[in-house]
């Protein structure tokens, strides 16, 4: 465990996590600011067992981003030193080649390896998309569908359409919607979903 002022890189090296994934948590309010700014920065000492701990709850526990921050909010020294201690059992992740991990790469990786492909995706995987509809929703619904069937949905009525796809994205719309409208962006959402759950075949 470093004791001393960590650099970012200090950081990275020794979590095996992504400079821009530690800065997208300093940015998020999960880990504290550098104490200088430039190249040259310093994190507080504490900050390498803060983001082991963050680390170790979303890996190992598998908590969201919002969780994880409550949890801090309330954890001691005491507390945030044994999630740290449980980061050593994890694999250091490894990004991909030519193709450096991001936060949101990371996040949507750890939701597809919780729920489970079924046996159809492989085959359905080598089909060739459909032709593209017009424009507008009907594009985006055609793109994302594909011949699904449309699910049964309530049309909400309000100047701020909020749709939650999964506990960490929303899909937002401003400014009034005509039923159809609504009925459709949440079918988007629906489907959109299953794209960031890995079933989307």
């Amino acid at each position: 465990m470093l004791t001393t002022e960590p650099s970012l890189a200090d950081l990275a090296a020794s979590s095996g996590l992504e400079p821009r994934t530690i800065r997208s948590w300093v940015a998020q309010g999960l880990l504290p600011p550098p104490l200088t700014r430039g190249p040259a920065a310093r994190y507080p000492a504490d900050t390498l067992s803060r983001l082991l701990a963050i680390r170790t709850m979303r890996d190992a526990l598998g908590m969201s981003l919002t969780d994880i921050r409550k949890e801090l909010l309330v954890a001691n020294p005491e507390q945030i030193a044994a999630y740290a201690s449980r980061a050593e059992t994890l694999a250091k992740p490894s990004p991909p080649a030519g193709n450096p991990a991001s936060s949101a790469l990371d996040y949507i990786a750890n939701l597809r390896a919780r729920v489970p492909k079924p046996a159809s995706a492989v085959a359905a995987a080598a089909t060739p998309p459909g032709p593209r509809a017009a424009t507008g929703l009907e594009a985006l619904e055609h793109r994302l569908g594909q011949g699904r069937p449309e699910p049964a949905r309530k049309a909400r009525a309000e100047e701020w359409l909020r749709i939650p796809v999964t506990p960490d994205v929303e899909l937002t719309v401003r400014g009034p919607l005509d039923a159809e409208q609504r009925t459709r962006l949440e079918r988007c959402a629906d489907l959109i979903r299953d794209i960031l759950l890995g079933r989307d075949r």
